[in-house]
């Protein structure tokens, strides 16, 4: 049997704009475009990134029809609207240089929920300590005895998640009766006030003359607006991506392909499927796009002790994939069969036949009702830690005994496999690669190159003027 998993990066070998780049170059071309200009088109909506990717849009244009695609006036407002009012959206935007993959994107989620876990334990540590405390976050070494201390660079990616604000600030004491009272006036006059940062008070609780902090809320919060931007992101999937049909038929083919029975996808899309064989059976693993998408799209796993203590689950794509239906039985039938036949090889040791032709006679029997008989082809998946346990269980198939299960891992480049190589030892370890390749279970070929098989040639790209 044979079995397809696919990455993102099977869409890029089919000249699919999927990546993280793409999707945020193409919102910010929303977020400044000037409506009174009408609706984009293609080449308004990725035309900044020609110059850098003159390669890969220069096969997009030549493969789909991109000149189809257009996002209306009316949409381009309601996505600017969502854009402007998205938290996650906004810490990515000021982080642009830092996140240029799906995986950088994860680890830039991961970041920010720390330095919240972070601010949240601070607090109830100074509140213990002092009872007392200051709604003021300090950033330098000055603080007062009830002020919690932050980085200036946490507080900046609080600031973007709005749970803190920060302005110029001048302090002013009134005769309120019974005495001098402090205000405080955001004066936004960098030469009169003193710039500070201080905790929203949607997110301050008061009672019986003291304050905490709503940690719940806050968490709230920002699990809302991931689902928002992930509605966000389900929109460019399902406006550009979906609508990209084809300007001739195109094939796969290489020493090593043999069209798959079962695909197993970590994509939202449904490339395989819509260009190759519609009737594919295929299990979307972190969801899918469209009227009833379930994407799954977050963090691993939740590091930090406070944070699991607050059950700030939602933001892990195992919460997601459990709560929105998309975690399939992945191998699980093989896991299953490989399992039986070890325990049926254990006890065949453990007693074993007096006549040594009948032993080996049913050894044999034994070992051969184990076989699963699989060939894996692995095309644009990172193989990173994240998705860790389904490459555990790929690779733990050939435990105990071969069960005829091999993989053929796709690379792009020779930097691309000395890449996937690396993950798989930190995953797995060396002594289980070794196995897999010495015993030529585990193999790597390079992408079939689509465009060349089908002899498509690029097309030269308009000049697009910078802003």
């Amino acid at each position: 049997m044979n079995i397809l998993i696919v990455g993102n990066g099977f869409d890029l070998s089919n000249y699919l704009p999927t990546k993280y780049d793409h999707f945020m170059v193409v919102m910010k071309a929303i977020e400044d475009r000037d409506e009174s200009q009408g609706e984009m088109g293609f080449d308004n909506l990725f035309g900044l990134l020609y110059e850098k990717e003159t390669y890969f849009f220069g096969y997009t244009k030549a493969m789909y029809k991109t000149d189809e695609i257009k996002i209306s006036v009316d949409k381009i407002k309601e996505l600017k609207g969502q854009l402007k009012q998205n938290i996650w959206y906004q810490y990515f935007s000021d982080h642009v240089r830092e996140v240029k993959t799906w995986i950088d994107f994860e680890t830039k989620i991961h970041d920010a929920i720390n330095i919240v876990a972070i601010l949240i334990e601070k607090l109830a540590l100074k509140y213990t300590q002092t009872g007392r405390l200051s709604h003021e976050i300090c950033f330098n070494s000055n603080e007062d005895e009830s002020q919690i201390f932050l980085t200036r660079e946490n507080c900046n990616v609080l600031r973007i998640l709005r749970i803190i604000k920060s302005g110029y600030y001048l302090d002013e004491d009134i005769d309120n009766g019974d005495g001098l009272e402090t205000v405080i006036h955001n004066i936004g006059d960098p030469d009169l006030g003193e710039f500070r940062f201080y905790i929203n008070s949607e997110y301050i609780h008061l009672q019986a003359g003291y304050s905490s902090i709503k940690d719940g809320l806050i968490l709230q919060e920002l699990q809302i607006h991931l689902e928002d931007f992930i509605k966000i992101f389900d929109s460019y999937l399902d406006l550009i991506i979906s609508n990209l049909s084809i300007n001739c038929n195109f094939f796969i083919k290489g020493d090593s392909w043999t069209s798959p029975d079962k695909i197993y996808s970590f994509n939202y899309t449904n490339t395989y499927r819509k260009f190759y064989a519609q009737t594919a059976d295929t299990d979307f693993l972190h969801g899918r796009f469209g009227k009833d998408q379930n994407i799954v799209l977050g963090v691993s796993e939740l590091q930090n002790e406070s944070l699991k203590n607050l059950k700030a689950y939602g933001f892990t794509k195992y919460h997601q994939k459990l709560f929105k239906d998309t975690d399939y039985l992945f191998l699980d039938e093989y896991k299953n069969k490989a399992k039986q036949n070890s325990v049926q090889l254990d006890k065949h040791h453990t007693y074993p036949y007096a006549n040594l032709q009948s032993e080996t006679s049913s050894l044999e029997q034994i070992r051969k009702s184990g076989l699963l008989n699989l060939d894996f082809l692995i095309w644009g998946h990172s193989l990173d830690v994240s998705d860790q346990d389904y490459i555990i269980d790929l690779f733990s198939l050939n435990d105990y005994m071969s069960r005829n299960v091999c993989v053929t891992i796709y690379y792009f480049d020779i930097p691309a496999k000395f890449s996937l190589l690396n993950n798989l030892l930190a995953i797995l370890g060396k002594d289980k690669v070794e196995q897999w390749m010495k015993n030529k279970w585990l193999k790597f070929e390079p992408n079939p190159h689509l465009a060349e098989l089908n002899k498509i040639q690029p097309v030269e790209l308009p000049k697009i003027a910078k802003a």
